[in-house]
């Protein structure tokens, strides 16, 4: 059986790294990697292309996140094999080889993922998703979201395992928020690093809660 789960684990990394927004983008004439926020996401689909068509990436990157740990637990696998498939698809997703390894920052494919490892403790950061939507500051309610899971997930009694791969989660954001595209030249030449890695980690931009939109 090892071998399965590593066959499977191989496979949602292949899952995740199909980038399904910039897919989509690319079918309307448009690359990612040059507007917006040049980040490969639903988010910037949803700003630079269209509300549909970052609705339907959007949905498309939970899906296979979703799909990766759903297949772990229909194959019976074992939980740390289920655990590492979400990590394996979030994984692909922020690190796709069709995209030189230069993707996106894996909210909506950790979100499937979690939603099925720890649906209660997902729920808890979905509740600051959906702050940070409505009061448009979704970054930070994302971030926040991503910060608590952890300790949701350990308090909801998921366990070690489950509550090591939430904290990876919120490890993968922040080091794609930091390392997207441009992002490294952009706080090497600034003249406020600390501010504005913070402000990166907390926010996904430059500008704090300064300029919402």
């Amino acid at each position: 059986m090892l071998w399965g789960d590593l066959l499977w684990i191989i496979c949602s990394y292949l899952i995740g790294s199909v980038p399904f927004a910039f897919l989509i983008a690319r079918m309307k004439g448009i690359d990612l990697r040059e507007v917006g926020t040049r980040n490969i996401g639903g988010s910037n689909v949803w700003h630079s292309v269209g509300k549909l068509e970052g609705t339907i990436a959007t949905i498309l990157d939970i899906g296979k996140g979703a799909l990766a740990v759903g297949v772990a637990q229909r194959l019976g696998l074992p939980l740390w094999a289920q655990a590492a498939s979400a990590v394996a698809v979030v994984a692909g997703h922020n690190w796709p080889p069709m995209l030189r390894f230069q993707g996106g920052r894996g909210i909506g494919a950790s979100l499937g993922a979690m939603l099925l490892l720890v649906p209660k403790a997902m729920g808890v950061a979905l509740i600051f998703y959906a702050l940070g939507f409505f009061s448009r500051a979704l970054g930070l309610g994302v971030a926040v979201g991503l910060l608590i899971l952890p300790l949701a997930t350990w308090c909801l009694g998921y366990g070690t395992m489950a509550t090591i791969v939430a904290a990876i989660m919120f490890i993968f954001m922040v080091i794609r928020r930091l390392t997207g595209i441009g992002v490294l030249e952009e706080i090497k030449a600034s003249k406020e690093k600390g501010r504005l890695i913070a402000y990166r980690v907390l926010f996904d931009n430059n500008y704090g809660l300064g300029r919402l939109s």
